[in-house]
C-alpha cells in the first residue's frame, strides 16, 4: 500500500476532480445530515450566539453554513481546493452574517499550519466530521484527534460549571463497507477473501482507477473501539456516541430521503431515538463521538 500521507493527498485530489460529488452527498442522504445537525444543535449552550466554532475537514461547509446562519462565528477548514471553491462561491452569495467568517485551506493532520497557536483552546465547538475516515494511519488519526482536541476551549469554572468546549468527531463503521458490498457486488466477499481478511485487521480500503492507480482511500473503524480511542486521546472519561443513520443504515434511506414535512420528520425522530440508544448507535454507518473538556481531565 502507498504511504498514508500519499493516500491522504490522493483522496483530496479525488474530491477536487468532482467537488459536486461530495457536495451532493448529504443532499442525497438527508437523514445523516439532519441527525448530525440536530446532534450538534442539541449540545450548544441554549440561547447563546457568537460561539467560536471550528469545522475541520468540513468540505463545502454544510454544517458551517447552518451554524453561521444561527449566529455563530465559524471557521471552515478543508484540504480540498475544489470543495473550498464551492464553499467560497456559496459564501459570496450570502450576507456576511449567514456565512463562515473564515474559509481556509488546511490539513487535519497539520492543523497548526493553518490555525495559529494563539487560537488553541479558544473554540467552543470543534467539528472533525470527515477527516478520520480518510487518514490511513492509526497514528495520524490519533494525532488529528489530539490536534482538534487542543483547539477546544478549557472550562471557566464560574461560568461553565467545570465544563468547557465540545469536540464532535465522526468515524465510519467497519460494518458499513460490508453493507455496501452486499447491495452492490455481493460476490466480492468470496472473491476477495485475502483482502477482507486484511481489512478485518486494519479497516483500510483503497479504491483504484481504471489504470490501476490508487485514487481514493478510506478507513473503517470497529464501533466498539471508537469510545476507547476517544477516551484515550482526550483523557476524558465521559464520551457520548451517536449514530447518524440508525435503522436506515446501509442505503435504506433512499426512499425516506424523498419524503417531505411530517413524513420525513417522523423518520428523523425515529433515527435519533435509535442513534442515541445505548447500543443502537452501533447500527449506523457514520458514528459521532462527542466529548467535552472538564476541569478534571489531564492536559496532554
Amino acid at each position: 500500500m502507498d504511504a498514508p500521507q500519499q493516500l491522504h493527498t490522493l483522496t483530496a485530489r479525488f474530491y477536487d476532480s468532482d467537488p459536486t460529488l461530495e457536495d451532493n452527498r448529504l443532499r442525497q442522504h438527508r437523514i445523516e445530515y439532519e441527525v448530525t445537525l440536530r446532534t450538534i444543535l442539541n449540545r450548544l449552550p441554549p440561547g447563546r450566539t457568537g460561539l467560536r466554532i471550528l469545522d475541520i475537514g468540513g468540505g463545502t461547509g454544510p454544517y458551517s453554513f447552518a451554524l453561521a446562519a444561527r449566529g455563530h462565528d465559524v471557521t471552515l477548514v478543508d484540504l480540498s481546493p475544489g470543495l473550498l471553491s464551492l464553499a467560497r462561491a456559496r459564501a459570496e452569495s450570502l450576507a456576511p452574517q449567514l456565512r463562515p467568517s473564515r474559509i481556509l485551506e488546511g490539513d487535519a493532520t497539520a492543523l497548526s499550519d493553518v490555525i495559529p497557536a494563539s487560537e488553541c483552546g479558544t473554540f467552543d465547538i470543534v467539528l472533525l466530521l470527515g477527516p478520520l475516515y480518510h487518514i490511513m494511519s492509526a497514528e495520524l488519526r490519533e494525532q488529528a484527534l489530539l490536534d482538534a482536541w487542543t483547539m477546544v476551549r478549557h472550562p471557566e469554572v464560574e461560568e461553565d460549571g467545570g465544563v468547557g468546549g465540545t469536540l464532535f468527531c465522526v468515524w465510519v463503521s467497519s460494518w458499513a463497507h460490508y453493507r455496501d458490498v452486499a447491495t452492490r457486488d455481493p460476490g466480492r466477499l468470496a472473491k476477495k477473501r485475502d483482502f477482507y481478511a486484511q481489512n478485518a485487521e486494519d479497516g483500510d480500503y483503497v479504491r483504484y482507477d481504471a489504470n490501476g492507480k490508487p485514487c481514493h482511500a478510506m478507513n473503517h473503524e470497529v464501533p466498539a473501539n471508537m469510545p476507547i480511542i476517544l477516551k484515550r486521546v482526550t483523557g476524558e472519561e465521559e464520551v457520548k456516541m451517536v449514530g447518524t443513520e440508525g435503522v436506515l443504515a446501509g442505503g435504506l434511506d433512499s426512499l425516506v430521503n424523498n419524503l417531505q414535512g411530517e413524513e420525513f420528520d417522523a423518520w428523523v425522530d425515529k433515527c435519533v431515538e435509535v442513534c442515541t440508544d445505548e447500543y443502537g448507535w452501533m447500527l449506523s454507518d457514520h458514528i459521532i463521538g462527542i466529548v467535552s473538556k472538564t476541569s478534571a481531565a489531564h492536559i496532554l
